[in-house]
C-alpha cells in the first residue's frame, strides 16, 4: 500500500507501541511467540480470525528436524505434541510404475523421531503455552509504512473488521501464511499453482478398527504413481487416521472448478470427485475404502500452491521480516513446512535473544534479521527446488533432473534427507553431498 493509501484511511485508535508483532496465529506465529516468551522476549501475536480454526481437516508430519527444533523452542514440547498424536515407526511405499506394481521399501523410523499428529492439536497446544494476554484476535494486517525506529501495522479489527487501529512496532514480523498481506506489500507476487489438487480428511478412529481397520499404530502407508495421477497417504495420527489423495492437473480443469478458485471443507461433490481420480487404477483399493467411510462434510478439497525463492525475507530496512509458509511456503510432498516453520521459530528466537540483551536497538535488530536470513535463505532456496522437483511435473524441474535415472534420484533424495535432518548444523548446506552442497 502507498503512503497516501494510509493517510487516506480513518484510523479508529492507535495500539500500544511494542516491540515484536507476529502477523498470524498459525504454527509459524504461535511457535515463535512461544520460543520468545520462553526466551523472555516480548511479542504479540495478532490473529485475523475471532478464534483459533474449527479444523483443517488435516495432520502434519514432524521429522527429526522437527523435533529438534520443537526442543530448541521449549524443552519438552516435543513429547508434549506427542501426547496428542502418536510416534511413527514404519513407513510403507508402494510405488506403480508401467501399470505394474514394485515390491513395497518399508523404512524403519528411529524411536521418537517422527510424530504424525492433527495440525489443529498442535496450534492448540502451542496457544495453550503462550501468555494468552499476548494473543489478540479479530485483527487482520492490511499493511503497513515505515515510522521513525520501526513500521506502523494498520490493521482491520473488530468482530466486523471493521475499525482501522495502527499498532507502532519495532519489528513487524509475518507469520500469516502462504497468502500473506506482508509478503503481498513488500513482494508483490501471488502463490504459484502446482498443477496438483488435493484431497484429505481425518477420520476419528481411536483404536483403529472404530471407522477403517487398514492401518495399525504408528504407521504410514503410502501409494504413488510414476506419472503423478495418484499419490496417496494412509496415515495413524493418534486417536485419528489421516488420509490423503493428490492427482495432476496439468490442464486446470479440476482447479477452475473449486470453489473460489481454490477449494475448502466439504464441498458439496468432493468426495466423488475424489474417487473418480480412482477410476480404473488397481491396487487402490483401500484408499477407496477409506475415502468411502469418510463423511463429505469433513473433506478438504484444494489446490497445491507453493511460493517462489527469494532473495531476501525483509522490508523497511529490516524492521519486517517474513517467516514461515509467507516466507518460503513450499509443494507438501517432502512435508516440510510445518518443521521448516519451527525451524525458523527456533533461530529467530535465538537471535532476538541476543539483541533483547542489548536494549533492542535498531541497529542490533537489523543486525539480527540480516544474520536470520544469511543462516536461513540459502537452506530454504534448496528445499524449496527440491519440493518443487518432488512434483514429478517437468514444468517445476530442470532439465539436468529430468535426465537422472531412477537410482540417481534415489541418491538425491536420500542426500536430502540426511542433510535436512542434521538441522541445526549444515543449515546452509551439506559440502559432503553431491547434490546440496
Amino acid at each position: 500500500m502507498s503512503s497516501l493509501e494510509f493517510d487516506e484511511m480513518a484510523v479508529s485508535e492507535r495500539g500500544p507501541d511494542l516491540d515484536i508483532v507476529i502477523a498470524g496465529g498459525g504454527l509459524a506465529g504461535l511457535s515463535l511467540a512461544l520460543a520468545l516468551q520462553h526466551r523472555n522476549v516480548e511479542a504479540h501475536v495478532f490473529e485475523y480470525h475471532p478464534y483459533f480454526k474449527a479444523d483443517t481437516a488435516t495432520a502434519i508430519g514432524i521429522g527429526p528436524n522437527g523435533v529438534t527444533a520443537l526442543e530448541g523452542i521449549k524443552s519438552g514440547l516435543s513429547s508434549i505434541i506427542s501426547q496428542a498424536g502418536s510416534y511413527t515407526n514404519n513407513i510403507k511405499l508402494t510405488y506403480f510404475r508401467d501399470g505394474k506394481e514394485d515390491p513395497p521399501r518399508i523404512t524403519n523410523v528411529p524411536p521418537k523421531k517422527y510424530i504424525t499428529v492433527r495440525w489443529k492439536s498442535v496450534q492448540e497446544i502451542l496457544a495453550s503455552l503462550v501468555d494468552n494476554k499476548r494473543i489478540v484476535f479479530s485483527h487482520k494486517l492490511i499493511g503497513y509504512r515505515p515510522s521513525k525506529g520501526g513500521v506502523e501495522a494498520y490493521f482491520r479489527c473488530g468482530n466486523a473488521l471493521d475499525r482501522i487501529k495502527v499498532v507502532w512496532t519495532k519489528l513487524l514480523i509475518g507469520a500469516d501464511g502462504i497468502w500473506s498481506a506482508v509478503r503481498k506489500q513488500m513482494v508483490g507476487d501471488s502463490p504459484r499453482y502446482l498443477n496438483l489438487v488435493h484431497w484429505n480428511a481425518l477420520l476419528y478412529n481411536p483404536d483403529l478398527n472404530r471407522v477403517y481397520k487398514g492401518i495399525k499404530e504408528g504407521e504410514i502407508i503410502a501409494r504413488t504413481m510414476e506419472n503423478m495421477q495418484a499419490h496417496s497417504i494412509i496415515a495413524h495420527a493418534g486417536d485419528y487416521t489421516l488420509w490423503v489423495l493428490r492427482t495432476k492437473d496439468e490442464s486446470e480443469d479440476l482447479a477452475n472448478s473449486l470453489v473460489g478458485g481454490r477449494g475448502g471443507i466439504g464441498i458439496p461433490g468432493c468426495k466423488a470427485r475424489a474417487l473418480k481420480q480412482l477410476d480404473g487404477l488397481e491396487g487402490w483399493d483401500s484408499v477407496r475404502e477409506v475415502i468411502d467411510a469418510t463423511s463429505e462434510d469433513i473433506i478438504s478439497e484444494r489446490k497445491i500452491m507453493d511460493r517462489l525463492p527469494l532473495d531476501k525475507w525483509t522490508d523497511a530496512d529490516g524492521h519486517v521480516l517474513l517467516i514461515g509458509d509467507a516466507a518460503h511456503a513450499q509443494y507438501v510432498g517432502p512435508g516440510q513446512g510445518a518443521r521448516t516453520a519451527f525451524e525458523d521459530a527456533h533461530q529467530l528466537s535465538l537471535l532476538l535473544q541476543h539483541v533483547s540483551h542489548s536494549s533492542f536497538t535498531e541497529e542490533s535488530i537489523r543486525d539480527a534479521v540480516k544474520r536470520f536470513e544469511e543462516v536461513r535463505i540459502p537452506r530454504m532456496k534448496k528445499m524449496q527446488q527440491f519440493a518443487a522437483y518432488s512434483t514429478r511435473l517437468p514444468k517445476f524441474q530442470p532439465e539436468w533432473f529430468q535426465n537422472l535415472t531412477m537410482e540417481e534420484r534415489l541418491r538425491v533424495h536420500e542426500e536430502y534427507t540426511k542433510w535436512v535432518y542434521s538441522y541445526p548444523n549444515k543449515q546452509e548446506c551439506d559440502p559432503d553431498s553431491i547434490f546440496f552442497k
